[in-house]
């Protein structure tokens, strides 16, 4: 026999590459999976009754299994079949979800989770990984009654002793003839009825079992009628015994250890499952046999029917003798699948024998051919219209790496920086080369490229957008486990999942909302008790709400809870040495709940695995500012908590205003630029050791740029003042004088100056000049 020529280094490179691009694929389709699998759980976990959520929790574990099947996981596909037997069972009517059976089940999901991230990262399973499975798979099947774990237990203390239910009769004493004495390994395997869709060869790999020493085929229920037959459906069983040692059978039928039930026996059991059963028949002529046949009155299926014709049709070709023991075989396997005795004896008949026995059976069959067609053409017409539809439909959606799309933003904005260029290039045009026709000219395709860039911008940012459904999925199984651990009845509610923000923001924000959503089920809601005492509904409710606001997305967290307590939060402040006494007490109770925005604060009394280490809400406030947002805090105390986390819908191209300060410029956000103003600086008044200017009857502080970057201090005749509203408070600040707006792609500093403080970044200008982009956050 020919074999294949070894793969050269370029081919085994490549079909590496395929494997890798295959397994990445099989990764995110998991994730995928099973973050629809903790929802659509939860939604059955809320309301029992939701046949659709039962439906989608099986078909997303059912997908899991498939998947699996691709690779070398059998551990993963033991756990999730076993999770699937129970799914069916409560899809059936036959099992209700209780609070214990969810926990079991997102336990379980948790599991093939990690495993998914371990098979990311190492390419395979943990060693323990079946050990963990068959755990897992024994605490389902506990739950389905089927008294799994007794039978394994009993097998394994008397592994040489077995029963053989089923087996008895003419199939035991040929397979004790087969064991020749020694002892075998019997398995009975009952593929998954969805078996081909995974991928599957029940039969083929029954064949390649190592040491195969017996086989009998049979099914595992009746056949249906004729017009309810699915070909697709698999309703065989197989029952061998192999002549090989048990972890190599074992290792065989690895990927399907739900499907099997597989023990060792010795000669002597099979004897004894032998004694009193008939060990073998007597041969009986071709006539006789087919008489005997023609008795029977059990009905031949389509595919039955399809098999001895061709069974038929080979015994009748010239130069089949020698295959005659074959097609015997096959005939015998049909008969016995049909549940129809087998006439003739053990030894093969021969073809003038065989020949009527077959003729006979099929004389059976009546009227099942032509609605064995029928269904055929029906099948054939649904799979022409599913087909029809999938064509006319069209793939409408591109799966893109983040990666690449990263990529083209990137270079977008340095599009955006080179525009920039174009109206430094024109003032030259004028001024230095005394051409105000080229500088219109310039000024004129500045305008077009503009345009152009912005739509191109525009698009780009399209595609970075995403719903903030994608960040809000995760929460439904947090909230439920903190509320099922505090022994907590809460109602989580979301409301604008359809909201879209950038994709770097909605990463961004899954840190802050989980600590902020921690705080409201461990220090805002309470016990049903308590809730009851303040006259409250015991079921409390937490909304999670997106909107947007012009150019940014808001987040709000609202519970109605206890709320916070302004004298609390106060007498805390004190006792952790972060403000003193005196100027606690001039706080009014809207300023006082601000203070647990500050560095160590914390109202709990004891440390836990959700708060009492005072870094919740700080982190918070510094990872949303540090994406140039703003969290806004309102409690009403016995009421209830609002956190609004506000932030810009993109962060690829930032608008600034650039300021002129001692011939430098630096770049100011445009979104806490409230105006422009230059007044006299007999219109700024000092009171004590600060300055203000009273502005439309309002008094507004007065901070002096040059004073904070340490610079040497300027009068002019008429004083720059921007105007910005900064958190809740406005402030104005002095700057030698105004510039210009325009679009920058900001880089955060790196290196050494990674930590430099009061200054977010730098960004570079049309002209070449790099431009400092100031933190006025933390500069103010």
């Amino acid at each position: 026999m020919r074999s294949n020529p070894p793969l050269t280094p370029a081919e085994e490179a490549a079909r590496a590459a395929e494997t890798a691009e295959l397994a990445a694929s099989f990764v995110e389709e998991t994730r995928a999976l099973l973050e629809e699998a903790n929802g659509a759980l939860l939604s059955l976990e809320r309301n029992p009754d939701d046949a659709e959520a039962v439906n989608a929790l099986f078909r997303c574990v059912h997908s899991i299994k498939g998947a699996a099947g691709l690779f070398d996981l059998p551990a993963m596909i033991h756990l999730v079949h076993a999770g699937e037997d129970l799914l069916g069972a409560m899809r059936d009517g036959r099992l209700a979800l209780d609070g214990e059976l969810a926990d079991q089940l997102l336990a379980g999901l948790d599991r093939v989770g990690r495993w998914n991230e371990l098979f990311r990262s190492d390419g395979q399973l943990p060693a323990e990984a079946m050990e963990e499975a068959r755990s897992f798979a024994a605490l389902y099947r506990a739950r389905l009654g089927e008294g799994a774990a007794a039978g394994t237990a009993a097998a394994a203390a008397s592994p040489d002793r077995v029963r053989l239910p089923g087996w008895a009769g003419e199939a035991a004493a040929e397979l004790a003839a087969a064991a020749a004495g020694e002892a075998v390994v019997l398995v009975e395997y009952a593929p998954d009825e969805g078996c081909f869709f995974a991928g599957d060869d029940p039969l083929r790999l029954v064949l390649a079992t190592p040491g195969l020493a017996w086989l009998d085929i049979g099914t595992q229920t009746a056949w249906p009628e004729p017009v309810a037959f699915d070909p697709f459906a698999c309703n065989l069983r197989f029952r061998l015994a192999a002549r090989a040692p048990r972890e190599a059978v074992e290792h065989h039928f690895r990927y399907v250890p739900d499907c099997i039930s597989l023990v060792r026996a010795k000669a002597d059991a099979l004897s004894g499952a032998v004694s009193g059963a008939v060990s073998g028949a007597d041969a009986a002529s071709g006539d006789a046999a087919a008489a005997a046949v023609a008795e029977e009155e059990h009905p031949l299926d389509p595919i039955a029917i399809e098999l001895l014709e061709a069974q038929r049709r080979a015994l009748s070709l010239p130069g089949r003798a020698s295959q005659v023991e074959d097609i015997e075989t096959t005939v015998r396997n049909l008969c016995r699948s049909c549940g129809i005795d087998w006439p003739l004896g053990a030894d093969c008949a021969g073809a003038e024998t065989l020949a009527p026995v077959i003729d006979r059976l099929l004389a059976r069959r009546d009227s099942v051919p032509a609605q064995a067609q029928a269904q055929d053409q029906a099948a054939g017409a649904a799979s022409g219209i599913a087909l029809d539809r999938h064509d006319a439909a069209g793939e409408r959606t591109l799966r893109v790496e983040q990666g690449k799309v990263d990529i083209l933003m990137n270079l977008v904005g340095e599009l955006v920086v080179a525009k920039n260029a174009l109206p430094f290039l024109a003032r030259d045009a004028e001024l230095r080369f005394g051409s105000r026709e080229l500088s219109r000219e310039i000024k004129d395709k500045y305008a077009v490229i503009d345009r152009i860039s912005r739509q191109l911008q525009n698009a780009v940012m399209d595609i970075r957008m995403m719903p903030v459904s994608d960040l809000f999925k995760r929460f439904p199984r947090l909230v439920r486990d903190i509320a099922r651990k505090q022994d907590k009845k809460v109602r989580l509610v979301i409301e604008g999942e359809t909201t879209e923000a950038d994709k770097n923001i909605i990463e961004a924000l899954a840190e802050p909302l989980t600590h902020v959503l921690r705080n409201s089920l461990d220090h805002g809601i309470e016990k049903a008790g308590e809730r009851a005492l303040a006259g409250k509904d015991d079921l409390a409710t937490l909304k999670l709400r997106a909107f947007q606001d012009g150019d940014c997305v808001v987040i709000e967290v609202i519970d109605d809870g206890r709320g916070i307590d302004p004298g609390k939060v106060r007498a805390k402040a004190v006792e952790r040495g972060l403000l003193d006494a005196e100027r606690v007490a001039q706080l009014s109770d809207a300023q006082a709940v601000q203070l647990v925005f500050l560095p160590g604060f914390s109202t709990a009394d004891a440390v836990s695995d959700l708060s009492g280490r005072g870094v919740g809400m700080d982190a918070v406030r510094a990872v949303v500012e540090r994406f140039g947002g703003n969290v806004v805090l309102e409690s009403r105390s016995g009421e209830g908590t609002t956190v609004r986390l506000k932030l810009p819908l993109s962060m690829a191209v930032t608008r600034v205003l650039t300021v002129e300060m001692a011939g430098q410029l630096y770049g100011v956000p445009m979104d806490l630029v409230v105006e422009t103003v230059r007044i006299s600086p007999q219109s700024i008044r000092r009171l004590k050791a600060s300055e203000a200017v009273v502005l439309r009857d309002q008094v507004i502080p007065i901070a002096r740029l040059r004073d904070m970057l340490g610079m040497e201090a300027h009068r002019p005749a008429l004083e720059s003042v921007l105007i910005l509203r900064v958190g809740n408070a406005t402030v104005g600040m002095v700057i030698d004088d105004f510039g210009t707006g325009m679009d920058i792609i900001l880089k955060p500093f790196s290196g050494i100056l990674s930590n430099l403080s009061g200054f977010s970044g730098t960004a570079v200008l049309g002209d070449g000049r790099v431009l400092l982009v100031l933190n006025l956050k933390e500069i103010l």
